[in-house]
């Protein structure tokens, strides 16, 4: 299965759950371009309890992939959109508002304090920015409303972006990143739904905003434990590691 938006712009290949081979490959280009990822680092730190000197020998590139291995497979049995453009030149992971699996933000059983308290800054951004806006309900609605809705809102559909990645071993094909991109994109106009990421850089952000996503929440993590880095701060005063949650919505305002 493939799209291509124009003559000028290579197709997409949809990966097969099925192939070991290439599920394995994506995983090999997600590992080595996060490699110096900061929220990578801390949420690995955290959970193992790395012990000093930092930065540690010990996150190495079969620690990495360790961390992203599972949660890609989850995603990749559960109907995400797993697709490369450029034999390879680049790679995104898709999960459509269809997604029924976890997201890999969830994909980890124990996740450490960090990977905890991004969890909820994540999902507060998205509350914040993905709820669907309901009309006032009157007293008897309010009332009659199950006690087991916690208050939480109900979020909108939305595609999630959770992985972008040029693989950094190859050399880069024009197009390809358009490739893995718009399609998906044109969908969620199509559908006349946002769409949601979160950038782990400053240089992801610009080329976010490049297809049209915006920041709406500037997100930080361990302050005071970790710095900027990801690695755990000796002092106390580490500033955390910074991140941004962005949305893709120019069709669904006014």
């Amino acid at each position: 299965m493939s799209s291509s938006t124009s003559t000028q712009t290579p197709s997409y290949t949809l990966i097969s759950p099925e192939s070991s081979t290439d599920l394995n490959h994506f995983i090999d280009i997600i590992t080595e371009a996060f490699a110096l990822t900061a929220l990578t680092t801390s949420f690995i730190v955290d959970n193992d309890k790395t012990p000093p000197p930092y930065p540690s020998p010990s996150i190495d590139a079969i620690r990495r992939r360790r961390h992203f291995a599972r949660g890609i497979l989850d995603s990749a049995h559960s109907n995400a959109d797993l697709v490369q453009a450029g034999n390879w030149s680049a790679i995104a992971l898709w999960e459509p508002p269809s997604f029924q699996g976890k997201a890999f933000i969830d994909s980890k059983a124990r996740p450490g304090v960090l990977l905890t308290e991004w969890r909820g800054r994540v999902n507060a951004a998205k509350a914040k920015n993905l709820a669907i806006q309901s009309a006032p309900s009157t007293d008897s609605e309010s009332n009659s409303a199950s006690d087991s809705d916690n208050n939480e809102p109900q979020l909108r559909r939305y595609y999630h972006l959770s992985f972008l990645a040029r693989n950094p071993s190859v050399p880069r094909v024009a197009g390809s990143i358009n490739a893995v991109m718009l399609p998906f994109l044109q969908r969620a106009r199509a559908e006349n739904v946002p769409a949601w990421l979160e950038a782990t850089t400053p240089q992801a952000v610009k080329v976010y905003e490049h297809f049209g996503f915006r920041v709406v929440e500037e997100i930080v993590v361990g302050k005071g434990k970790v710095d900027a880095q990801g690695w755990p701060s000796v002092d106390g005063n580490g500033e955390g590691v910074t991140a941004w949650a962005m949305i893709y919505d120019p069709h669904l305002r006014d």
